[in-house]
């Protein structure tokens, strides 16, 4: 190919005059006769570049096309080649651009500029195209078969922009629609008409509506009648709101949505705050019919509720700069005689447990603590009194909230109580006189399954937990154990009364002990008699390679493991293991990596290839990264994938789907930073 720009030669009317008369002459004209070579050089490669391109062979064509842009930058005919082969291969976006820029560099007076604006309307058509093959079969057909296999890696669809699978018609944008478990979003940025279209034709059929309005406000163009009576299915509606706005435009389009809506959900910024209070009576009376309202970071006023709610089964108030109530807890409570799920934030007093027994009777989980959410696997038991789930609190040891107040309410729940969560340590000191008391010695809790607390639980905490472990004969999940100071629990574990435990986690450390050791080699010794079915492994930025790190592909029985770190260098560290893994572990099913905050290389899950019983494999991370062809070539007996990602490449997502697996796909919403945000809804 020609490597010269031939446009550095002087045109004909450009010659430099001089003395010499003859000279000038025969510049113009040797000018003129370059000019001729290159006509017939781009006819000659315009004729060859149509032969290729009628021969398939689509490579050379192309290069005959670049030659030509390359030698005659303002002619049209290279990129009248190059879009139209691009056409050929379905590229219309990559085709349409080149047209623009011939359109761009060529004169309008050209004789082909004529057949660039016809060829880009061309390709601006068929890239706009849409086949409708789903309008006129069986609708059960189309919602329970075709659809969830067509979208089987995307629950989460921002309407607000360009949507593929949404654009095709009205009609395939509604059966889309009609298939439940679909989430729709729209903002934080103002809507398009499109996107206002959009919406209007899904509102009928939505359950589920995320508005965004952190920067401008979008819900009440949204709902502006006569367009709310379209949202007659809609059941949860999800507002991440300003702090500059006041509640009352919310509150307004709430009343316009309020015959449907039954799950509410209002949030604010990280650790902001609205200029002005919510007060919680004018959401219900706004809603009267809601089942479940949460309000994050609104410092919602309670104080003004009068009228009962018996329909509100799930309540969750999270304040910032002020508790929750600070006044007589019985009132606060007394409107919402059904609740089964509370969660409130910050309560300074215990004095609310003898309130929530007197004023909530059929209360089945309360969360006192910021990180904990409701546990969602607890099946609602309406018929049976008694607490089931306690998140305790982030202010014990602090002020009112006293430790022996908590304990004395866990042993009035002990036959109840099926799940203890204790996220912080904080200043708690274990009650030892309590504890001492022949009363304490002599509780069961009897339904209790499940106990998690924090990996660095200290001396002050450790006697209360292992009390909590030696009264649960029936425990099946414990996390996290890890370090000399748990030392106890992890002895007391391998007693044969926790013969139960189904469900263990472990997180390795900097130093080097037996005491994991035994617990894990316990397991072994037991054999096939073992119930360890699921393990969690946490590993920090600095951990000793352990004893009993080898150990884990041992276990027989082991069904669920998960591996979670947040180091940026990810599991890089443990290739040794997995290969062992690989090879052992017989009974795996389910091999979840976690890495949290950070992007993963999907190659550090291949050995597992060769795992003749691996079903399923569960990605956490902030974005994939390497060759997930390669991974699908692979794992053609796994069963089931699922990425929960933040970040991803939809290339990478259709190579994946078209792999043996089943592909499911959660796109993770990303938590921005307080100052970040702070920024942006300004």
């Amino acid at each position: 190919m020609i490597q010269t720009d031939i446009d550095i030669l002087c045109p004909a009317q450009s010659a430099v005059a001089n003395d010499n008369h003859f000279i000038d002459e025969e510049i113009k004209e040797l000018t003129t006769h370059v000019q001729d070579c290159v006509q017939k050089l781009l006819s000659t490669l315009n004729a060859r570049a149509s032969l290729l391109r009628n021969a398939e062979r689509l490579v050379l064509a192309l290069d005959d096309a670049h030659a030509m842009m390359n030698i005659a930058p303002h002619s049209p005919l290279g990129y009248l080649c190059a879009g139209d082969i691009d056409s050929l291969r379905g590229h219309y976006a990559s085709a349409i651009k080149l047209y623009d820029d011939g359109l761009e560099r060529s004169p309008k007076s050209h004789p082909q500029y004529q057949q660039l604006v016809k060829a880009r309307a061309a390709a601006y058509d068929k890239q706009n195209k849409r086949i409708d093959f789903i309008s006129q079969l069986p609708l059960d057909v189309v919602v329970l078969n075709i659809i969830p296999r067509i979208l089987q890696a995307q629950t989460v669809f921002d309407i607000g922009k360009p949507c593929p699978y949404f654009d095709v018609c009205r009609t395939w944008r509604q059966r889309v629609a009609l298939v439940d478990g679909f989430d729709y979003e729209v903002g934080p940025g103002d809507l398009s008409e499109d996107g206002y279209g959009r919406v209007r034709d899904l509102a009928p059929f939505m359950r589920s509506f995320t508005v965004a309005q952190a920067r401008r406000e979008i819900l009440s163009k949204i709902i502006r009648p006569p367009n709310n009576r379209l949202f007659n299915m809609l059941k949860k509606l999800t507002i991440i709101e300003s702090i500059t706005r006041g509640p009352s435009l919310l509150l307004s389009s709430l009343r316009s949505l309020s015959y449907t809506l039954t799950d509410l959900d209002i949030e604010y910024g990280h650790r902001l705050t609205p200029k002005k209070r919510y007060r919680l009576r004018d959401v219900m009376e706004g809603c009267p019919h809601l089942v479940s309202l949460r309000m994050c970071r609104g410092n919602v006023d309670m104080s003004s509720v009068t009228k009962t709610y018996p329909k509100l089964i799930k309540l969750e108030l999270q304040n910032v700069s002020s508790n929750v109530y600070d006044g007589d807890m019985a009132s606060v409570l007394h409107p919402f005689p059904q609740l089964r799920v509370l969660k409130l934030l910050p309560v300074s007093s215990s004095g609310l447990f003898p309130a929530i027994d007197s004023c909530c009777p059929v209360l089945q989980q309360l969360i006192l603590s910021w990180q904990s959410s409701d546990f969602a696997d607890l099946m609602d038991i309406p018929e049976r009194p008694g607490l089931r789930a306690l998140s305790m609190s982030n202010m014990l040891g602090f002020g009112n909230f006293a430790e022996n107040d908590m304990l004395e309410y866990l042993i009035k729940h002990s036959d109840t109580m099926e799940v203890l969560d204790i996220p912080y340590e904080y200043a708690f000191k274990t009650p030892k006189d309590l504890l001492q008391q022949e009363a304490s010695r002599q509780v069961t809790f009897k339904q209790l399954r499940r106990i998690s607390y924090p990996f660095d639980a200290k001396e002050g905490l450790v006697p209360f937990i292992l009390w909590i472990i030696q009264c649960a004969p029936h425990l099946e999940s414990i996390g996290t154990v890890a370090g000399p100071q748990q030392a106890p629990i992890m002895q007391e574990l391998i007693r044969p009364r926790h013969a139960n435990l189904m469900q263990l986690g472990i997180r390795a450390t900097r130093s080097i002990l037996d005491d994991e050791e035994r617990l894990i080699q316990h397991h072994l010794d037991l054999g096939e008699h073992s119930n360890m079915r699921e393990l969690k492994i946490y590993f920090p930025e600095h951990f000793a390679h352990h004893a009993w790190l080898p150990l884990i592909p041992q276990l027989t029985q082991l069904t669920t493991l998960e591996l979670s770190t947040d180091v940026q260098q990810g599991f890089l560290s443990l290739e040794s293991f997995m290969s062992k893994l690989a090879d052992g572990c017989p009974s795996l099913e389910q091999l979840t990596m976690t890495h949290d905050g950070q992007s993963m290389n999907m190659n550090t899950v291949d050995p597992m290839y060769r795992h003749n019983n691996l079903k399923r494999i569960v990605i956490d991370c902030r974005a994939i990264h390497g060759d997930v062809t390669l991974f699908c070539g692979h794992f053609t007996n796994l069963e089931s994938l699922h990425l929960k990602l933040m970040k991803y490449d939809w290339e990478d997502i259709e190579r994946l789907q078209r792999g043996s697996f089943r592909l499911t796909f959660t796109l993770k919403r990303v938590r921005i930073p307080a100052f970040l945000y702070h920024a942006i809804i300004r």
